[in-house]
């Protein structure tokens, strides 16, 4: 079996004790492994069918979790012949207020 002095030889040189650097990698990945942080996002989704089609594709773009927080829909072009946009804003935020708005989800397939 090796000696142990090597090991702490290098630790002092390094600046800390036997098993505290020994621990200090694992003190840092549990660090870098914490929930992650709040994002927010908009999604924007084209429809010629309808604003409930174009609606529900955007907020089906949206991460797992994510909270609408906003819902605007637009038309553009000629009755009839247009398009109908749809924008959604979203956050993972766990104080993000809901939009009053429904989630329009229809069957998934």
């Amino acid at each position: 079996m090796p000696s142990p002095a090597p090991f702490r030889a290098a630790a002092l040189l390094l600046g800390c004790a036997g098993a505290l650097c020994l621990a200090t990698p694992a003190v840092r990945a549990q660090d870098e492994s914490a929930a992650p942080k709040p994002s927010r996002g908009v999604e924007e989704v084209s429809s010629v069918i309808s604003e409930v089609d174009a609606c529900n594709r955007a907020q089906k773009q949206r991460p797992e979790g994510a909270v609408v927080t906003n819902m605007t829909y637009w038309r553009s072009g000629k009755p009839g012949e247009g398009v109908i946009t749809c924008m959604v804003t979203w956050s993972t935020a766990t104080d993000a207020r809901p939009t009053g708005r429904p989630i329009l989800f229809g069957p998934s397939l």
